[in-house]
């Protein structure tokens, strides 16, 4: 019987030698982590057990970010996650991807004069939802206040405050902001 593990201690925290170190960080012991010397974490950011995040390039966390059980986050070409990014179980976010059509060759053991395929920087503006098993392909910005829903494939760039599901997504409505008068409200209390 497992029951749920742990999460490192401060004081590791402290001493892996990440790039910057919020508050209230939660790490999970059976989190996977790369290159921790190019990640920097906000305050209130939490990674659970299963997720891997290898970090090759620079990888920013802001605050009162969530990466669950079992998610990908590969920061070659550099990744984002602005405040208040949640991602659900299984999200998987690609800064590079592989020429499948055999015009270079493929896979991380090769020099990458000899690769091809898609690179670029990610971004997950404030307040972005990612739903359950979805895929973030290389060079996208999701705008602020976006929701995308569970199992979608994003290739291209998102407009802020929309619904997008599908694969690949497509906008389906406007999201409502009323969570930007509750993150106005948790501030205050923070203040206090």
């Amino acid at each position: 019987m497992t029951l749920g593990g742990c999460y490192r201690t401060e004081a590791d925290l402290r001493h892996a030698g990440f790039k910057r170190l919020g508050r209230n960080v939660k790490v999970h012991e059976r989190a996977s982590v790369y290159g921790i010397e190019n990640i920097s974490l906000g305050d209130n950011v939490r990674i659970d057990d299963f997720s891997i995040i290898i970090a090759t390039g620079e990888c920013v966390l802001g605050n009162h970010v969530s990466i669950p059980n079992f998610c990908f986050l590969g920061a070659t070409f550099g990744l984002e996650l602005e405040d208040f990014v949640t991602l659900a179980p299984g999200v998987k976010i690609f800064t590079s991807s592989d020429d499948y059509s055999g015009e270079h060759l493929c896979g991380p053991t090769v020099p990458s004069e000899f690769t091809g395929g898609r690179k670029g920087r990610v971004v997950l503006c404030r307040h972005t939802l990612v739903g359950a098993g979805s895929v973030i392909l290389p060079g996208c910005t999701l705008g602020e206040g976006v929701s995308v829903g569970a199992l979608s494939l994003v290739k291209t760039d998102l407009d802020p405050w929309g619904i997008y599901a599908g694969m690949p997504v497509r906008r389906l409505r406007e999201r409502k902001r009323d969570l930007l008068q509750l993150e106005s409200r948790l501030h205050s209390l923070s203040l206090r």
